[in-house]
């Protein structure tokens, strides 16, 4: 029977922006199984949404609620974001149509104060989506410090924890985090983020042809997505400092953040000259990317709560058929290991991720076969088509 679902996301994107679309290509199968879905979103990291209006793409009804957001922007200006968002999404469910499915996606975490007022309005199923535990993630990042501002988000985190009827963590890492306090496992199911398998052809790692960013010969190292303070810029400078002297490795930066000028300073301070730093990019250009690429980077803070990270980017490198080296420990790393499809740095050291990156710029062979892995592993284990037809499944009251 069709459903109508609200789905609330400050941060939704198309693939013609330069974010994350877990959010858009999930709506966009679930109105090509006939369901009805509304989205509230903001403005900003999308450059294609705009204003203050209702769009129609690919079917998905959007409502784009004028409220801009950026990683460039100070903490303070993302708080009046936040804030602002999450109050005119309360007014926007007051006055909403009585839903099936209220779908709230955090972070960040005040798109709760919507989904929980969609409670107490009535409508019949409220699912609050956990892409980070806030406010731990922050916490442990550094980015939020004041003792209050911490005691409100959890005092807000497990109102919303004990209110809606079901929770969607995006790895087991942030289920035990979850388990730890104190959700039943019975109101929790993981969905993590998932493959496109159509939009990249798998390229598995080999040599590429016919580059048009650089010549045949360079061994690419591809990092994509966001340059914060999460990402441990540190030791991506310091990785980038040891390879230098191997003239055939190149770097290449897809993405921008809050840390990209501070990373661009420590290459320029350390004279390395093989790093390119290409922007941010729409998610239809990563593919592009991909298929010029030897073997994508995966980096965050070895504080226990990046375990549990559930990285698009490392979605998009196996989708594509890239072999992937992890800084850190991770709770992907049982799947990495087990299908052979590539690194986990498990001493979180830049000299064993450089290790790494040796043995598979050397050896043309594992480089392929951990690419035909990845590739495998995407269309078995983190199928989008899969992963859609199972949050369907959680959807009926």
């Amino acid at each position: 029977m069709p459903m109508n679902i609200l789905y609330i996301h400050q941060y939704f994107c198309t693939p013609a922006g330069p974010g994350g679309v877990r959010s858009y290509e999930f709506a966009r199968r679930w109105v090509e199984e006939g369901h009805g879905v509304d989205v509230l979103t903001g403005v900003g990291v999308d450059h294609t949404l705009e204003g203050n209006r209702v769009l129609d793409i690919d079917g998905i009804r959007v409502h784009t609620l004028g409220i801009s957001y950026d990683n460039e922007l100070s903490f303070t200006a993302r708080l009046w974001s936040f804030a602002v968002f999450a109050a005119k999404a309360t007014v926007r469910a007051a006055r909403a149509r009585n839903y099936d499915t209220v779908l709230a996606s955090s972070t960040p975490l005040s798109v709760a104060i919507p989904a929980l007022a969609a409670k107490l309005l009535g409508h019949k199923r409220i699912i609050f989506e956990v892409r980070d535990v806030w406010p731990d993630a922050a916490v442990d990042a550094g980015v939020l410090k004041s003792t209050i501002l911490i005691a409100l988000a959890r005092l807000l985190e497990m109102a919303t924890y004990r209110a809606v009827d079901h929770i969607v963590p995006l790895s087991t890492g942030m289920q035990d985090r979850l388990l730890g306090k104190g959700v039943p496992r019975d109101k929790m199911t993981v969905i993590p983020n998932c493959c496109d398998l159509d939009l990249f052809e798998p390229c598995c790692g080999a040599s590429r042809k016919g580059r048009e960013l650089t010549s045949d010969d360079r061994f690419v190292i591809l990092y994509v997505g966001a340059v914060s303070l999460a990402n441990d810029i540190g030791f991506l400078a310091n990785a980038i400092e040891l390879t230098r002297p191997n003239a055939r490795v190149e770097w290449w930066f897809v993405g921008g953040g809050n840390r990209l000028e501070l990373l661009k300073q420590r290459v320029k301070d350390c004279g390395a000259e093989n790093v390119r730093f290409l922007g941010p990019q729409p998610k239809q250009a990563i593919p592009g990317y991909m298929a010029q690429a030897n073997v994508g980077i995966v980096s965050f803070l070895p504080t226990p709560v990046f375990y549990e990270n559930s990285p698009n980017k490392f979605f998009d490198y196996i989708a594509a058929g890239l072999p992937v080296i992890y800084s850190r420990t991770t709770w992907l790393a049982p799947e990495i290991e087990k299908s052979n499809a590539g690194f986990v740095c498990a001493s979180n050291s830049p000299q064993e991720m450089v290790c790494r990156i040796e043995q598979l710029q050397e050896d043309e062979g594992l480089r392929s076969e951990m690419g035909q892995n990845a590739r495998t592993l995407a269309e078995q284990k983190f199928s989008r088509n899969t992963m859609a037809a199972k949050y369907l499944t959680l959807f009926a009251p």
